[in-house]
């Protein structure tokens, strides 16, 4: 099942303040959070149902975790709004905004009405330059051609050296890997949406592993590993021993009873493929 656009979807929750027109010595700081949207569908109890099975197999998918319930584009009535919510707090999933309503139809007790935001699998447009025309390029490449057969020494020498002053910038503003040590308890949360997360020793069940990148696991996987939360479809799940309660690629999840059968408690490598999970057995 697709976490996101779906039952289940990520973003990052962001805000800003003016600070210039605050005259005080008091600090402000700005964070990003991200949080897991909910949007209901009809029939109220077909969808919660689906939260049942969630919670039935990951007892802690829902404890700690900041919920936006997004009903934008749905002609919602303030009443069904309750009964999802009231359905929701006797799951003891607690919702922190409502995304889709104005905030003069909420009533009191409420969530408040949130809005911005923007999805966590949203892919950035390239600039102008970077999606130049294709005969541009081919005449500039003819023309880059032709100068550089009488190019001097010196200059070549210079090109060459900003090129490697380039390259390694580019290395610099890679996504840096988030490396943990120790194993990873029950309770414990492991969040690194800025790359890989490689976690030496297991994975025990009620932790949680979330990476914007791959995940690699040298142990046993019994908790939650979620790959490529920031949008990635090539990211991984490694692990020496999958036993695990949740495994998710790019919001696409399965959990323990849905897994290739062959593939439990062995070596396991998990990538997504057309909209599906695939388990392969490592070595």
């Amino acid at each position: 099942m697709r976490e996101k656009g779906g039952l289940i979807g990520g973003k990052f929750a962001e805000s800003s303040i003016d600070l210039r027109a605050l005259q005080t010595g008091m600090k402000f700081k700005g964070k990003s959070f991200i949080a897991i949207v909910l949007t209901p569908e009809q029939p109220f109890a077909d969808w919660f149902g689906e939260i049942d099975r969630i919670i039935s197999r990951s007892p802690g998918f829902f404890i700690d975790r900041p919920i936006i319930l997004d009903v934008r584009g749905q002609r919602i009535a303030i009443e069904d709004l309750e009964t999802v919510l009231a359905g929701l707090a006797e799951r003891s999933v607690r919702v922190m905004g409502i995304d889709g309503v104005a905030g003069t139809r909420l009533k009191p007790g409420m969530p408040p009405s949130f809005s911005g935001g923007r999805l966590t699998s949203d892919v950035e447009v390239p600039d102008a330059q970077a999606a130049a025309a294709p005969a541009d390029k081919d005449e500039k490449q003819g023309a880059s051609n032709v100068a550089s057969s009488a190019e001097p020494k010196d200059a070549a020498e210079k090109k060459a050296a900003n090129g490697t002053q380039s390259a390694k910038s580019d290395r610099e503003n890679e996504p840096k890997a988030l490396v943990v040590s120790e194993p990873v308890r029950s309770g414990q949360r492991i969040m690194h949406p800025e790359g890989d997360v490689t976690v030496i020793g297991a994975v025990s069940s009620g932790a949680e592993v979330i990476a914007g990148g791959s995940i690699h696991i040298y142990g046993a996987l019994r908790g939650r590993a979620l790959a490529g939360v920031a949008g990635d479809d090539d990211a991984r799940i490694y692990c020496t021993k999958l036993d695990a309660e949740l495994v998710s690629i790019n919001g696409l999840y399965k959990v323990a009873d849905d897994f290739d059968e062959t593939v439990m408690n062995e070596p396991a490598h998990i990538r997504c493929e057309k909209e599906a999970l695939i388990f392969e057995k490592l070595g």
